[in-house]
């Protein structure tokens, strides 16, 4: 039982999309569901919820897990790596599948196209996860400018060619510069 929800938004916070770094060992990015599409996710949440309790012995005492997104629909993502969730496959507006290096300088500010399901669970306690399907690169901010689960990389991408949107296009990138601290980090010495 899962929902699925296909949406425009900006990323946010710290990326790391190109390979697994860091203590953690994974993959992450954060974004922000827009707010009529956050009402249908929340509207979702609590038949989930409702689904998960009429799975477990005693409903009445099992811990509910918080939303995975806070009041605003800001969603902080990890993949790939040591995470249990597989990489994602990113592509850009004709579908292209985007390389490693291009991943590797994507930025705040980054506009993209989402596949997320929502999908309940009951162990150890109950709630609900978002889980990214796909990402498509709508317009490129890099460095110095501006899982799939079931589904296969084909999938994803007739997914995304089936409503197509103008704008980054791996055969000829136009990144813009990136602005505020995402430009200071990325200066000459």
């Amino acid at each position: 039982m899962a929902n699925r929800y296909t949406f425009n938004t900006t990323l946010e916070g710290f990326i790391n999309v190109g390979e697994p770094s860091g203590k953690y060992n994974n993959m992450c990015f954060a974004f922000k569901i827009p707010s009529d599409v956050l009402e249908q996710v929340e509207n979702d949440y609590d038949g989930l919820i409702d689904w998960a309790k009429s799975k477990v012995p005693n409903p009445n005492r099992v811990t509910i897990n918080q939303r995975k997104w806070d009041e605003d629909g800001l969603v902080k993502y990890n993949f790939g790596g040591d995470t249990p969730r597989p990489d994602l496959i990113f592509v850009d507006t004709e579908g292209q599948i985007i390389d490693t290096p291009t991943r590797k300088s994507i930025r705040k500010g980054t506009k993209v196209r989402l596949i997320c399901d929502q999908k309940p669970y009951t162990k150890p306690a109950i709630g609900t996860t978002i889980k990214v399907l796909g990402v498509q690169v709508i317009e490129l901010v890099a460095g110095a400018v501006s899982d799939s689960g079931e589904m296969t990389t084909e999938d994803i991408v007739t997914m995304f060619s089936e409503d197509p949107v103008d704008g980054y296009k791996a055969a000829s990138p136009s990144p813009k510069a990136a602005v505020d601290e995402n430009a200071e980090a990325y200066e000459d010495f």
